[in-house]
């Protein structure tokens, strides 16, 4: 399994924009195959700063999810409201309990 991180800036002035937008990319990103989940998380301090929670069956799926039309077509349009460019870990998983 594969877990990542994507973390979005976005100015204050702009959440109300970004949050359709981004909500309609996870809407679309659920349905795909070899996603497990994909949840936006806001920070309580910043409300500008949020972080998706990604986890895929595999790095295949991941790559896949790059090239969707969705992913292809949104992301472009919340980079607009970016107030530094967003930063996307990812990770392995190395023990479960």
């Amino acid at each position: 399994m594969i877990m990542s991180t994507a973390r979005d800036y976005i100015q204050p002035e702009h959440v109300g924009e970004y949050l359709p937008l981004i909500r309609q990319l996870i809407a679309e990103t659920v349905k795909e195959e070899g996603n497990i989940s994909y949840t936006l998380y806001q920070d309580r301090d910043h409300p500008g700063e949020f972080v998706l929670l990604e986890f895929w069956r595999d790095q295949e799926s991941l790559d896949a999810h790059f090239n969707t039309p969705h992913f292809t077509t949104i992301v472009p349009q919340i980079a607009q409201f970016h107030a530094k460019a967003s930063v996307v870990n990812t990770y392995t998983e190395v023990a479960n309990g």
